[in-house]
């Protein structure tokens, strides 16, 4: 998923809220109106919890697989375009588990668990935390990190590196420093 496209979603997902939060912005409330519900998640967490699943460590072997392929068929243009894809993939990772960068990527692959997430958590709507830049206290957040992480199925090790984590906030990564 392109930069662009990533982008459209997260401010599309920013516009959804702020509509919702406007529509509900209101600090007294009748007896008989709901409270909107907002589940939040710190996406760092995510991330981790992705990089460490089995299925990122496929792809990862598969990406493997076909740079050695390539270079074993003296494909030199396709093994350079394969290195790059492996760089820009780490940048991205990086980017997103240390940074604020948006993960709609990762989020696609529990995209149909979402909904019994919201459920669980009793909350009408999840976004990232990062995404919050102010609601009306009228508004209840809370955090579902956890069972957006335990999606994945994490063991013990890494939900220790996630807790370690997220005692620190989010740090703008400057270029050359992701390596």
């Amino acid at each position: 998923m392109s930069r662009r496209i990533a982008l459209t979603i997260a401010c599309g997902l920013v516009g959804l809220v702020l509509f919702v939060l406007a529509s509900q912005a209101q600090t007294t409330r009748p007896a008989d109106k709901p409270r909107l519900r907002v589940g939040t998640f710190d996406s760092r967490a995510v991330v981790v919890v992705w990089v460490r699943s089995e299925q990122f460590q496929q792809d990862l072997k598969r990406l493997r697989a076909e740079y050695d392929k390539a270079k074993a068929a003296n494909d030199e243009k396709r093994a350079k375009q394969l290195e790059a894809e492996g760089k820009a993939r780490q940048d991205r990772i990086h980017e997103q588990g240390f940074g604020a960068a948006a993960i709609p990527e990762i989020v696609a692959r529990i995209q149909d668990q979402l909904a019994a997430t919201a459920r669980q958590a009793g909350v009408d709507i999840i976004i990232r935390k990062a995404d919050v830049a102010y609601h009306n206290p009228a508004v209840e957040l809370m955090d579902v990190t956890d069972l957006l992480v335990q999606q994945f199925k994490p063991d013990e090790e890494t939900l220790k590196t996630i807790e370690a984590l997220l005692k620190h906030p989010p740090t703008d990564l400057e270029p050359g420093c992701r390596e």
